[in-house]
């Protein structure tokens, strides 16, 4: 479909848009409902009367009119374009109407986009010298114009005006411009001024924000893709690039459609690099996607940002700002570590202290940023000082850590003030502070501290210096910071809120105490101001607009502050004071360098040992070479690196749950290690494909990758004994894991039953001991979207008219504040025996509830990982799933063989199910509910790629799980013919397999391979993009086919091979038992992966399943379908299958039904649990299976009793019929 915008030319700007559908001309603009513009109207009809039509309005009922104009039958088409066009006419009432709209009512017309958003063209075009042209002779449809004029055509009784109207051809960048051609200086306007200015060229002023791309992909059968393909090129890019331009005043959504000749993600990051810019272009109002007005962009360029100016301090000797609160504060704070410590080097000051409320968590960024850029940090915090535990309001104190004694009670300190005395604060009591003082120094802090707050209150000369005592120096800041004790009534005016300040000056001559001029401060510039007022007002903080300025002040800045003091005062509490107070702090390194590892006593010993004993159970006593050498290869480096105890430990946690009964399932790449392997931390083989006799040890290894994997080898039988060989092997080179060198810390990620994982965290303990083991801390941050709600809430409290661009402008000024901290789902951290935690972290309880009974670091676990050990032992659904089939068929699944024909079926077609495509909703494969197989994106990919092997399945794992790495890559490669499914690259370990097999040395196939996974393209880059090694040239060099050099350069993440063979491993396990066992295979689906489930729906017949289903897809089409009925969604197309092949459920049944497992009740059906009734939750479904096996119950008033079961929840399990012939109450049970 094609569309056209119309815009008429003069100082009455209107416009509007025309397309031709089913014989019919439609137009739609943006008037009032039911009615037309006048000046519209009479074109219309003028239009309408010279072509011939009817015209008909209609209204919409939506945000615009619709009118319908309709060919009278007298227009012939073949009179109007002639016989010698063919087949392939220009419609009649098109052309007129364009003709018409351009004669008689002046509009210029455009091409616009088509209803998918893609540029699509007109079958032909008739030229100036009147030749007529087909779209094909154009390369590039900007060169192509709109034509309203040609031979043989109708014409008008209307004399034109005009000239031929063109389409808008694409703009050059000139120079000086970072878009488009110069424009003149011109009145530039502002966001909110444009709508009076709509269809004219004008200069609008900002910055860019929230700049976004997309390719708009041309139609395979367009003539412009054919033409391509012809030529054996791939068609050319366009892209449409939008976002929003903010000022000062409101935002204005833009857009740019680039042309083929313009690099389209070039553009972006230009656009995305610049600060404050001019752009020129139209206004439009976009009545059909963003119903606002919306600014075509043609020329863009940068202009000085004065606004923004760059502050620095240039005074001689620099102050040291001793009271600064980071993003940390929760909630409370905006300045970001590293731009603080940018600031403070920008501005050469000697040091800048951190000191958020009641917490470190700044302190490991701080020193990553410390060390980096050579500034000094004063660590401290801003505590909460109580005198006894049921002191309601807390004063507040600065303590500082002087030197690494002081680092090591600070956080001891601030572990017992979070899990001993947390009270919406986690305070401190004054005689803990005391038991820890060596090595720590104290301020008096803010108006919030005890010493302002008793001066305020009252209290004599002798009493505040009883106070002062206390501390080791004295604290004053601005005295705007106090301006809230007038509003309090404590105190009158300015002049009291200064005496303040003059007074504990005083109190600090006297006692001759160090009085230090601090900001407080808590965002970085006084335009940060507004962010921090926004993010209080959300927070609920009805004071937020009258808070104090509270930015990082320089040092001119702050004398003037203090200038009453007099200057010599004021100098010596700026700066001469602040700079003793950083002389007087060591310089401290609040995580310790290195790692620190638990001890085993014996462990290295021990992984060598069981390693070379399982290698010659399976290989045979000598080893083949290739398996001994990839062992001693290994071992060295693990060991020799410190490692082993890191190995031994994950082969003490996977052998007591495989003793226990629970596969455990490996994830990450530590399946690339043939240790792991050997030492049965992983199932995943990495050596090279290979046969092995279990008989004779005879064994033959594929070293030049003939095969992809061992499962993919013909079956067998020793060529020496006749036993039928065991084929394994997935080529996975160790260095994925570890390096080349095996001294990357080595992360050992694995997947434990959901069931197990607890039983499998306490045993740590037991390993280690109780208070050595911690689980992993998170923190929590201001996310976007909340960030957006935050300051949506704030333009509604005061009554702000704002467009979204703004709106999300404001909301960047506090992402990434922390609002919460909580733990790791299975990470776990070890602290060696002989060391104190502290060392290394606080401890706290998860967003400091107590009552979690979990102890986590206070830190974010990445900061101090690598420096204690971390284990990863994670829940997941695999493996309960795969003990739940063992237990119900008692099939073990180490017996399930990887090459079964009927299993590799169900991953290319139905027929293994004995059913058709027809039958599952229109899929041509079986996979659904099958673990890594079963949604939609990858049904589809499998329908695309039909695999035929197990190395197929784990290509398609790693294509499923990369990014960029599918579509638009892989797929198109293979779809084209350009490679093989086993070529496409797919994981990590591909690319460096393929360069070496190439003959590229294994250093660089090594580094390529890195980049290329972290989305860096092929080369590695400098910080200016520029590339600093010649990769791809001897890619080339070595025949490297440009298609795999074009796929790297697409990539932005690759999984590793060794985690995708664990996961289809596993898979394949589970799709067996689908073939095999079906409804113990459905059963352990709804118990465990399904998430939401309706019994009297899934009850039904076929065709009432059907319809529900039709009803839930149609909604999730129209994206109106809620998270709860998608889950349904999902759990009904496998209800839907299962009841195809003959299966279904029975109802639930009061003393046979489990608590929370789906169970076979014959060879046909499935008994449901109690929590698969509609809101039953699992405490009322435990507890009705304990009650039964106490007494039977008696009446539903009884079964209500005796499990805490609603009203609600008894009725509904009536109305299903659940509850079989129980009365009511026990009356009418011994009465009726």
């Amino acid at each position: 479909m094609k569309y056209y915008h119309l815009v008429r030319r003069g100082e009455s700007k209107t416009d509007f848009y025309f397309y031709l559908k089913d014989g019919k001309l439609h137009i739609f603009g943006s008037p009032a409902k039911g009615t037309l513009d006048p000046v519209v109207q009479q074109r219309i009809e003028e239009i309408c009367h010279a072509i011939g039509c009817t015209y008909e309005v209609i209204d919409t009922g939506d945000f615009m009119n619709q009118i319908i104009l309709t060919r009278m039958p007298n227009v012939n088409v073949e009179q109007v374009v002639g016989d010698d066009l063919g087949n392939t006419p220009l419609e009649d009432a098109e052309y007129l109407f364009l003709q018409q709209a351009n004669e008689v009512a002046d509009y210029d017309i455009y091409w616009d986009m088509d209803e998918e958003n893609r540029f699509d063209e007109m079958e032909l075009y008739v030229s100036r010298d009147g030749t007529i042209k087909t779209s094909s002779d154009y390369d590039d449809l900007y060169d192509a114009p709109v034509v309203i004029d040609r031979p043989n055509a109708p014409t008008s009784t209307v004399t034109s005006n005009s000239s031929y109207p063109m389409r808008r051809r694409k703009l050059t960048t000139e120079d000086g411009m970072l878009l488009g051609p110069v424009f003149d200086e011109a009145d530039t306007h502002r966001t909110d001024d444009f709508f009076v200015r709509t269809g004219e060229q004008v200069v609008i002023s900002g910055h860019f924000h929230s700049l976004d791309i997309r390719e708009i992909r041309p139609k395979e059968d367009s003539k412009a893709v054919q033409k391509a393909r012809e030529k054996g090129e791939e068609p050319k890019k366009r892209y449409i690039i939008t976002g929003h331009l903010v000022d000062d005043h409101n935002s204005l959504a833009i857009k740019r459609f680039t042309s083929p000749s313009e690099d389209g993600p070039k553009l972006l990051k230009i656009l995305k690099s610049v600060g404050k810019v001019q752009i020129k272009g139209e206004v439009i109002y976009d009545e059909q996607f963003v119903r606002d007005y919306v600014f075509n962009m043609d020329s863009v360029r940068p202009v000085e940002d004065t606004d923004n100016a760059k502050r620095t301090d240039t005074h001689e000797e620099a102050r040291v700002e001793l009271h600064l609160h980071t993003k940390m504060s929760e909630k409370n704070a905006l300045v970001a570590v590293k731009d603080i410590v940018n600031r403070v080097k920008d501005w050469g000051h000697p040091a800048v202290a951190i000191t958020d409320h009641g917490v470190v968590q700044a302190f490991p960024e701080a020193q990553a940023y410390s060390l980096e850029k050579g500034v000094k940090i004063l660590y401290g915090v801003e505590a909460y000082l109580i005198e006894k535990e049921d002191q309601s309001i807390p004063h507040h104190i600065i303590m500082f850590a002087k030197n690494m004694v002081g680092l090591r009670n600070l956080y001891k300190m601030i572990s017992i003030s979070h899990l001993n005395y947390f009270d919406e604060y986690p305070r401190l009591p004054r005689a803990v502070i005391e038991d820890h003082r060596e090595g720590i120094l104290i301020g008096t802090a803010c108006k919030s501290g005890e010493l302002i707050q008793a001066m305020v209150h009252g209290a004599t000369d002798e009493e505040l210096q009883e106070i002062a005592t206390f501390y080791d120096y004295l604290e004053i800041q601005p005295h705007d910071n106090y301006k809230s004790f007038i509003k309090e009534g404590l105190l009158k005016n300015e002049e009291d809120l200064k005496e303040i300040n003059r007074r504990i000056v005083g109190l600090g001559d006297t006692l001759q105490m160090p009085v230090v001029a601090t900001g407080n401060v808590h965002y970085m510039d006084p335009k940060d101001k507004m962010y921090r007022e926004i993010m209080l007002t959300a927070s609920g903080v009805k004071d937020a607009k009258d808070k104090a300025d509270q930015h990082m002040r320089t040092t001119d800045e702050m004398l003037e502050e203090f200038a009453y003091l007099g200057e010599d005062n004021a100098y010596k509490v700026v700066v001469t004071n602040t700079r003793a107070i950083e002389q007087s702090i060591d310089y401290i390194v609040p995580i310790p360098n290195g790692t620190y590892s638990p001890k085993i006593e014996g462990a290295d010993k021990a992984l060598e040992d069981m390693c070379y004993a399982k290698a010659k159970s399976i290989y045979g006593d000598p080893l083949p070479k290739t398996v001994q050498d990839r062992l001693d290869y290994e071992l060295k480096s693990i060991i020799g690196n410190g490692f082993g105890v890191l190995y031994y430990i994950a082969h003490k946690l996977v052998k007591k749950s495989l003793d226990d009964g629970y596969l455990v399932g490996s994830r990450g790449s530590v399946g690339s290690s043939f240790v792991a392997t050997m030492a049965d931390i992983t199932e995943v083989n990495p050596l090279e494909p290979h046969y092995v006799c279990p008989q004779c040890k005879w064994s033959e290894f594929y070293l030049k990758g003939e095969y992809a994997g061992g499962f993919d080898l013909p079956r067998r039988n020793c060529p020496e004994c006749g036993t039928p060989l065991i084929a394994n092997g997935h080529d996975i080179p160790f260095a994925i894991f570890m390096g080349f060198h095996g001294d990357k810390v080595p992360d050992i990620d694995l997947n434990f039953s959901g069931d197990y994982q607890g039983r499998a965290h306490k045993y740590t303990e037991e390993l280690f001991g109780r208070d050595n083991v911690f689980r992993a801390g998170t923190i929590g941050t201001i996310a976007d979207k909340t960030a957006i709600g935050y300051a949506y809430k704030y333009a509604d409290v005061n009554d702000l008219q704002k467009r979204r661009g703004f709106i999300e402008k404001l909301s960047t000024g506090f992402t990434k504040v922390k609002n919460t901290t909580g733990q790791h789902p299975g990470g776990i951290m070890v602290c060696p025996r002989d060391m104190d935690v502290h060392h290394f972290t606080p401890v706290q309880y998860p967003a400091n509830k107590k009552e979690s009974g979990i102890i986590t670091t206070h830190f974010d676990y990445h900061s101090i990982e690598g420096r204690m050990t971390k284990l990863d032992i994670l829940g997941h659904d695999d493996p309960t799933i795969i003990r739940m089939l063992e237990d119900m068929t008692g099939i073990p699944s180490t017996s399930i063989p990887f090459d079964d024909p009927a299993t590799l079926s169900l991953f290319s077609s139905t027929k293994a199910l004995g059913l058709t495509p027809a039958q599952l909703q229109g899929d041509k494969v079986a996979t659904l509910a099958v673990p890594e197989s079963g949604t939609g994106f990858v049904r589809a990919m499998l329908e695309d790629s039909k695999p035929q092997t197990f190395s197929d399945l784990v290509r398609i794992s790693g294509f499923s799980h990369g990014t960029n790495v599918w579509v638009d890559n892989a797929q198109t490669l293979i779809k084209t013919g350009t490679c093989k499914l086993n070529e496409a690259i797919s994981t990590r370990d591909d690319i460096m397999n393929f360069l070496r097999n190439h003959g590229v040395a294994d250093n660089v196939a090594f580094s390529v391979m890195e980049n290329v996974r972290k989305g860096k393209g092929i080369e590695k880059r400098n910080k200016e993009g520029i590339a600093q090694t010649d990769y791809e040239d001897q890619m080339r060099a070595a025949q490297v086919p440009e298609w795999f050099i074009g796929s790297c350069k697409k990539i932005s993440y690759l999984f590793p091979r060794a985690h995708a063979v664990a996961y289809v491993m596993m898979a394949f396990r589970i799709a067996w038992y689908k073939i095999n066992y079906p409804l113990a295979f459905y059963a352990s689906y709804f118990s465990i992966r399904a998430k939401a489930f309706d019994l009297k729906i899934m009850m039904g017949s076929l065709e009432e399943q059907q319809q529900e289903f039709k009803r839930l897809k149609a909604l999730a089409a129209k994206y109106e379908a809620s998270p709860k009925e998608k889950d349904l969604m999902s759990a009904l197309e496998v209800s839907l299958e299962m009841k195809q092949r003959g299966y279904s459920f029975a109802n639930v049944e009061l003393y046979k039904s489990q608590a929370r497992r789906f169970m076979i009740k014959d060879e046909t059906s499935l008994l449901p649990p109690f929590v698969a009734v509609t809101s039953l939750g699992e405490k009322v479904a435990d507890a009705i299976v304990e009650e039964r096996e106490q007494a039977e119950f008696l009446s539903i008033k009884d079964l209500r009793r005796r499990t805490k079961m609603s009203q609600t929840i008894a009725n509904r399990m009536v109305e299903l019929g659940c509850l079989g012939d129980l009365p009511e109450d026990e009356q009418m049970s011994l009465f009726g």
